[in-house]
């Protein structure tokens, strides 16, 4: 793992800085014949964004609260709890802290054994008991989605103009005992609603137009730009801004097509109208930048990182809008298709299992009707207002229901699934569990589900 994390399986979102979306660092669950997933606990958790692990045994949660009608639109409250392992009973939580509008925002587990809180206007520092050391309101009055850890301990964190994409994003390093600003802030470019990624050193910012590289000096106390790595893959008629980018050793990856109008579900929802494509660019040659349609069809989005297996070189990508995942080797700086699944509605963070050749995604299965622009939108506001109450929560699995899926990372068959009762697509960060078993995570609900 890059980055100055907690050093066990997990402690930050996609399993670390670079988004490798991987659970390196302990066994796959190895599924026999004869064995399936249950769910095995569920908690009512509106609204969530993420969970991670600790030591063995600690799990947290991110939570919010989210205002009636548009939930970009009020203030919110942030707050982190954490969870029982097995039953996901409340067990601690941090107050409730003030932090402006909504986006999602993030935790982590800081190699000093605080927990780390990037959430609205503002960062935090707890302890393991959750308990505060420290608070900062961040310079910028916007939304800050998450940060990443670089190998010296700072936190590297930006403001996120979302989802219009209009304003340019501000990047600040910070302390990671006081949070106070290490250097002064960078102003990119362009508008960045992708979070950031890191090997450690260097921090990937995809911008709406350009991929940008930043160095932190520290002798200097300076972050820059750097000035002789900028790919530029937009802008192009019917597309979109690029999201969360995954860094290897040789290339960087990500997705375009960002800009949605989600509500329950991501299915349907694109509002650009070129097909989603996959973009790479080697780390040593900037003008190596090639791409390739996921789906080929028409109104793709995203909006969440590809995953990386190293072991076998694979790429596994999505079109959520139009319900595609798809898989390729890399071979060289080339990608070799390795299968395709048509009408599976993943949306959000995978989990790689490189050791057992295995990955869980989610599919999202709802009725035709509710996949029709007109009636979502006549139904949008009213499901908005009363998905505050969780007896409508309860009753609200006609509109659809999702799949947790364990696939066959080199073939993409199903080897195992379960229907999670969440009235919410799966947008965010799920974890792998401590055992033969997973942690599901919505905007509405949280659940364990194990291997039996």
């Amino acid at each position: 793992m890059s980055g100055s994390y907690w050093p066990q399986p997990w402690t930050g979102e996609d399993g670390g800085p670079r988004r490798w979306c991987n659970a390196e660092g302990q066994a796959g669950p190895g599924l026999k014949p004869g064995e399936e997933l249950k769910v095995v606990a569920k908690k009512d958790a509106f609204a969530s964004d993420m969970v991670i692990r600790r030591e063995p045994g600690e799990l947290f949660a991110l939570r919010h609260t989210l205002p009636f009608g548009d939930p970009l639109a009020g203030e919110v409250e942030g707050w982190v709890e954490k969870l029982d392992p097995e039953t996901l009973a409340v067990t601690a939580s941090s107050p409730r802290v003030a932090s402006g509008r909504y986006w999602p925002g993030g935790i982590a587990a800081h190699s000093n054994g605080d927990l780390h809180m990037v959430f609205g206007h503002s960062a935090h520092r707890l302890t393991p008991e959750l308990e505060p050391l420290a608070s900062r309101r961040l310079p910028v009055d916007r939304p800050y989605n998450s940060f990443v850890l670089l190998d010296g301990g700072e936190l590297v964190t930006k403001d996120c103009d979302a989802p219009a994409g209009l304003a340019p994003s501000t990047v600040s390093v910070l302390d990671p005992e006081t949070l106070e600003s290490l250097a002064p802030e960078l102003e990119l470019p362009e508008p960045s609603i992708a979070r950031l990624s890191s090997d450690g050193v260097t921090v990937i910012a995809v911008g709406t137009e350009t991929i940008f590289r930043l160095i932190f000096d520290r002798d200097a106390g300076r972050l820059e730009i750097d000035q002789s790595w900028n790919p530029r893959y937009g802008p192009a008629p019917g597309r979109s801004y690029g999201w969360d980018p995954v860094v290897t050793d040789e290339h960087v990856f990500w997705m375009d097509q960002g800009r949605n109008s989600t509500d329950w579900s991501m299915v349907g929802t694109g509002e650009d109208s070129a097909p989603v494509r996959l973009w790479w660019a080697r780390i040593d040659d900037p003008q190596a930048l090639r791409s390739v349609e996921i789906s080929g069809l028409p109104y793709g989005t995203e909006s969440n990182p590809p995953a990386w297996d190293p072991v076998k070189q694979t790429v596994i990508a999505y079109d959520a809008g139009n319900a595609v995942l798809r898989a390729w080797r890399m071979k060289g700086d080339e990608l070799e298709p390795l299968w395709r699944r048509d009408g599976f509605a993943h949306a959000g963070h995978l989990v790689l299992y490189p050791d057992t050749r295995e990955v869980l995604a989610q599919d999202w299965q709802s009725p035709a009707l509710l996949r029709q622009p007109t009636v979502r939108r006549l139904v949008r506001p009213s499901l908005r207002r009363l998905g505050h109450s969780a007896r409508v929560r309860q009753l609200s699995r006609p509109i659809g229901t999702d799949n947790l899926v364990l696939l066959d990372l080199d073939t993409g068959s199903d080897k195992a699934r379960v229907r999670v009762p969440s009235p919410s697509q799966a947008f965010l960060f799920p974890a792998p569990g401590f055992e033969r078993d997973f942690y599901y995570q919505s905007m509405t609900t949280i659940a364990r589900v194990a291997v039996r």
